[in-house]
């Protein structure tokens, strides 16, 4: 009996540990972030509309699936997702930044800048490794030189514009 008892203990700590006990929405934005870190984007949008099918209240499924139309370069498709993000937690700092990433590709400079800033207010400490923005970024230069960095850029960005006019 005792034994019997110890080996469904053990079954139920190895069951648990291996994500068995994770849900149906968490499994499928897990299945999405793993697609889009192997390079398939299009499995990726289709694990994380899952995830938002599942659970519509919950800002992962969003964030994923803006993400990965940032990573398809379907920019303006993204900004509905982050504003629902955003709507859902406006204390998600990273949906800022992401959408300034988004911004800045469509060349809304100031929309950018102010994204950023609000991230930087949400999370100081937010300005994240080359490796990241070099992934997101394809306007070179300074993208290797951090969030802060590129917000900068796009300021002078901004000066440029106005001294046209």
């Amino acid at each position: 009996m005792n034994r019997l008892l110890l080996t469904l203990i053990i079954s139920f700590f190895l069951v648990a540990g291996c994500g068995l006990g994770v849900s149906e929405h968490k499994d499928a934005v897990l299945d999405g972030l793993s697609s889009l870190n192997r390079g398939k984007p299009e499995e990726a949008l289709e694990s994380f509309n899952r995830a938002i099918s599942i659970d519509p209240t919950h800002p992962d499924g969003y964030l994923g699936r803006a993400n990965t139309l940032n990573t398809l370069g379907r920019y303006r498709e993204s900004l509905q997702d982050y504003e629902r993000v955003i709507e859902i937690n406006p204390e998600i700092a990273n949906a800022y930044v992401n959408r300034a990433i988004a911004y800045s590709h469509l060349k809304e400079y100031e929309k950018a800048i102010a994204d950023y800033e609000r991230a930087f207010e949400l999370d100081p400490e937010l300005d994240d490794s080359p490796g990241f923005l070099e992934r997101i970024f394809s306007n070179r230069p300074n993208t290797d030189r951090g969030i802060r960095r590129h917000m900068e850029y796009l300021k002078e960005q901004v000066q440029k514009t106005e001294n046209k006019s």
